[in-house]
């Protein structure tokens, strides 16, 4: 490695080192702990667009930096950084989001009394993501991998006392440990078969990809909250609404979806791992966009919102386009984490309150907030020329112009439809109509909160451009095709436009005795969801406490550990103390029975030698 290569590596690593030095030093030695740490996040911020610059300025070449660890067998382990096209375009993003979020928490948080904790806690959630991002091979990667998901535990379990917030940090982590099962699969079948951990190095024939590729699939899909694990993520809404946003958009959930477009080349080499990918990815983002338009509760709609674009991100994995996957992941952090920090002022001013229900007209009384609202909610519709239409545009297309089954592309577009109109719904009840909230309340904006999220709103009009324009994917999808296909993903938005607004009108219009009122076929579609996701959580949850509590308890614990012993002793305890009665019978029936036994065994041996001579002297 050149010089000016590993000077380059030391500039890339210098985010983690500023975001890590003042959890090292003393709060009592620090006139403002959290404004410190916020100005942290912000130089971190600053100083990662530096290699992010050398890598456009020198065609995006790729940077590594390896030093050998340890090893195992003939597989060697190494620390290994690479500086390539996403983890130099996804650090600045990464920072940026948490430098937003941070000083946002500073005035929504500055009631809890372990605030300090709190921010440490949130900057070491970005530092296992930055390790996960820059690794350059799948135990790194996998160290990464743990951090995010043990610090997602913590901070969604932040509000302890809370019973609400037990079970969705522990269902949140059943989840991700039923899906870690298939990245050590795949760690152990790629060291049993003596090949190289690093990621770019994964050189598979496709006879022997299926296993390791349907490993990381499942990895993914966990992590990632796919069709079977996607339950956990609407329940970690019960954490604060900082750590929501931070978890939603650019950290453990995307990253998932980032070890698929890492390992691209290895899922590629298995068809079924591939088209696997694709059905779920469609039918999920199908699946979280129906759940989401059934939902009153503001951060649950945002957070099945999250589930769609999850699942539309594996759908362009599926095509093959892992670029596309990435440049929504990039897209997808601003609006979202915009949309969560404004969920956050809107919960904060109405006293707690998260029913779109209860809310209506904040256009007036929170205009910053309200008007950020519905740029969150078009970017994410897939509005013309919002960061979300960049990369949401091209995944369509390539749907559109690909040779893939028709099934993944009408779920992909009714996917696409749903997310209009629950954006649509949620502007309407949150920002517009007739209000509906407490006179009482006391509603207000500040500065600190709302420059956070005017930074995101910037990013969330000019960050898909940015983007696009930077990066090209290397398997450019067809530039030429019919005028439908080119329109597609604008007619669907049209279409959610138009239907959303024929029923708002429609339910305006309805007398005030009805309008309390349900149809009895949406109130059975609504009332089958819930029972569909509370079947699953439930039937995973106890499944997994069985299973625990059979193989921990009553196995480990119970019949091979301090009852077996009981009984051991007990049983033994029995059979002597009857032989020592000082009565005659016992000791007359051990001397005879011991006399046989060794009659026995005497007779056998010596009938036994005779054969073994006649053998050897037929051989």
């Amino acid at each position: 490695m050149t010089q000016p290569s590993a000077l380059i590596i030391m500039l890339f690593l210098l985010p983690l080192a500023i975001l890590t030095l003042p959890m090292l030093i003393p709060n009592s030695k620090l006139t403002s702990p959290l404004n410190t740490k916020v100005l942290t996040a912000k130089l971190a911020f600053l100083t990662s667009l530096i290699p992010l610059t050398y890598l456009i300025y020198n065609d995006l070449t790729i940077t590594t930096y390896e030093t050998q660890w340890s090893t195992i067998s003939t597989t060697t382990i190494r620390i290994s950084f690479t500086l390539d096209i996403y983890s130099t375009f996804f650090l600045p993003i990464l920072l940026f989001v948490v430098w937003s979020i941070m000083e946002f928490t500073v005035q929504y948080m500055d009631s809890d009394m372990k605030i300090n904790t709190f921010f440490n806690q949130l900057t070491t959630f970005t530092l296992m993501m930055m390790i996960l991002v820059t690794a350059e091979n799948l135990f790194q990667f996998f160290i990464g991998w743990e951090g995010v998901g043990i610090m997602s535990f913590m901070l969604i379990n932040w509000w302890s006392f809370r019973s609400n917030s037990n079970k969705a940090a522990m269902q949140a982590v059943i989840y991700n440990r039923l899906a870690d099962i298939g990245l050590v699969i795949t760690l152990a079948w790629m060291v049993i078969n003596n090949l190289s951990l690093s990621i770019k190095g994964m050189q598979i024939t496709p006879d022997m990809a299926l296993i390791p590729a349907l490993g990381l699939l499942l990895a993914a899909a966990g992590k990632s909250a796919q069709f079977g694990f996607h339950p956990w993520l609407p329940a970690a809404m019960e954490g604060p609404t900082p750590v929501s946003a931070l978890l939603h958009s650019s950290t453990m959930v995307v990253a998932g979806v980032f070890l698929l477009i890492r390992a691209s080349d290895l899922l590629y080499s298995s068809e079924t791992a591939t088209t696997t990918c694709l059905l779920l990815g469609a039918f999920t983002s199908m699946l979280a966009a129906s759940c989401a338009l059934t939902q009153n509760d503001l951060k649950k709609i945002i957070a099945y919102s999250t589930t769609s674009q999850l699942g539309l991100m594996m759908t362009s994995i599926g095509l093959k386009q892992p670029e596309l996957a990435f440049m929504h992941i990039s897209t997808h952090a601003f609006f979202k984490a915009m949309l969560f920090l404004c969920a956050g002022t809107i919960i904060h001013s109405l006293d707690n309150e998260q029913d779109i229900r209860k809310m209506g007209g904040l256009k007036k009384a929170l205009p910053t907030t309200s008007s950020c609202l519905i740029i969150g909610s078009l970017a994410l519709s897939g509005m013309p020329f919002m960061a979300g239409f960049y990369s949401k545009d091209a995944i369509i297309e390539s749907i559109n112009t690909s040779n893939v089954n028709s099934l993944s592309l009408a779920m992909t577009l009714v996917a696409t439809t749903f997310t209009t109109l629950y954006s649509l719904r949620m502007i309407y009840y949150v920002a517009l109509s007739t209000p509906r909230i407490l006179s009482l309340s006391a509603i207000s904006e500040t500065p600190q909160t709302t420059n956070p999220i005017l930074r995101l709103a910037i990013g969330s009009i000019t960050a898909g451009l940015m983007i696009s324009t930077t990066i090209l994917p290397p398997n450019t999808p067809q530039l030429t095709m019919p005028t439908s296909a080119k329109l597609a993903a604008l007619s669907i938005l049209i279409l959610g436009l138009l239907v959303g607004s024929i029923l708002i009108t429609v339910a305006d219009q309805l007398p005030n005795s009805t309008k309390g009122t349900q149809n009895p076929l949406i109130s059975k579609i609504i009332h089958s969801y819930f029972i569909l996701h509370h079947t699953m959580s439930s039937l995973v949850l106890q499944i997994s406490q069985k299973l625990s509590t059979h193989l921990m308890d009553q196995t480990h614990y119970e019949a091979l550990g301090p009852k077996t012993m009981t009984y051991l002793q007990m049983l033994m305890a029995k059979l002597l103390t009857n032989l020592h009665k000082a009565r005659i019978n016992p000791y007359l029936k051990i001397i005879i029975l011991s006399v046989m036994l060794v009659s026995l065994f005497y007779f056998t041996s010596m009938n036994a030698e005779p054969l073994d001579a006649a053998h050897e002297l037929e051989s």
